[in-house]
């Protein structure tokens, strides 16, 4: 017999979706077959799997180790070193701020959000070593839920990283970005003398070969047969002269390199962004763009996030 206590990280999904996760192997039609039998119970009693896991719950799975193994068997063994080791290893990474759902992390320019190869580390693994750390999860929940970051940033361009820590907390924060609901800002130093103010649109298609996009202006811009996507990009100058400007950048649309290509392709590239025509030198050796402010939507007062409500999450950025 299995038993499992559903913990924060996991509340909040639908029970037939929790077994899934940790039998991968099993069908759903055996899956609903056991429930039926009460083979599978939930709170010691017969479930249909449709319900919705509350923190505290009790799961009880009445089957032999061989056949748990079995239907568990796509489940990998969790090696919690790899995270201890980010967590450990990669330096200058702060949490700014800290929910019971969900916390926001300063990245540094040249670290990874997500890793890009098996070896590699990023912020995702720092911050599951955070929680492995403080005993918020433990290996054994890893493998009913991961938690993850919900918006990255490029390698070499730093700030605000949201981790959603619980279920819960990333599909509700995952919907809010998805919605724009959340406002992201960004804080950019480009040459010239900026005069731009307002919201820019454009079209961009990315080249995954090259790992670089372009930007056209115009629709009847597009080659034929091109695949873009429509970008929007709100810009407002802090400060200004013939050398170089200060923006403040609101990112309406989240693409991929959307503010160093679009920048670019308004005539203002980023300061020490080669990839897209910006100059480099001792003070810019990478995109000079910080992601420095988060703010939170209307929230309402019977609502467990009310103190979001319109929350501002920012850090200072060094000019």
């Amino acid at each position: 017999m299995k038993e499992y206590i559903v913990n924060k990280t996991n509340e909040n999904q639908r029970f037939d979706k929790f077994l899934k996760r940790i039998m991968p192997s099993a069908s759903n039609a055996f899956i609903y077959k056991m429930l039926r039998k009460k083979n599978i119970e939930l709170n010691s009693k017969r479930a249909k799997g449709d319900e919705i896991l509350k923190c505290g719950d009790n799961i009880k799975i009445y089957f032999s180790d061989d056949t748990f193994a079995k239907m568990s068997a796509a489940v990998t063994k969790t090696d919690s070193s790899v995270y201890i080791r980010a967590y450990n290893q990669l330096k200058g990474i702060e949490i700014i701020f800290e929910h019971e759902d969900f916390m926001i992390v300063y990245k540094p320019d040249g670290i990874l959000s997500q890793k890009d190869t098996p070896d590699s580390l990023s912020v995702n693994e720092w911050c599951i070593g955070y929680l492995l750390s403080k005993n918020f999860i433990s290996e054994e929940s890893l493998k009913e839920f991961k938690p993850s970051v919900l918006n990255r940033l490029d390698r070499n361009t730093k700030g605000l990283v949201i981790f959603g820590k619980t279920l819960n907390g990333s599909k509700r924060l995952s919907e809010m970005i998805q919605k724009r609901d959340i406002k992201k800002y960004y804080i950019a130093k480009t040459s010239g003398n900026c005069t731009l103010n307002g919201t820019y649109s454009a079209y961009l298609h990315k080249d995954a070969k090259s790992n670089k996009v372009s930007v056209y202006e115009r629709e009847e811009d597009i080659p034929a047969g091109l695949k873009t996507s429509p970008i929007f990009t709100k810009i407002e100058v802090i400060e200004t002269n013939e050398d170089r400007s200060l923006l403040e950048i609101e990112l309406i649309t989240g693409k991929s390199h959307q503010i160093r290509a679009h920048l670019s392709k308004l005539g203002f590239p980023l300061a020490g962004d080669s990839k897209y025509n910006g100059k480099t030198d001792s003070n810019n050796r990478y995109q000079n763009l910080t992601a420095y402010k988060i703010v939170f939507p209307s929230i309402g007062e019977d609502d467990d996030w009310y103190s979001l409500n319109e929350k501002i999450i920012k850090i200072q950025v060094d000019i």
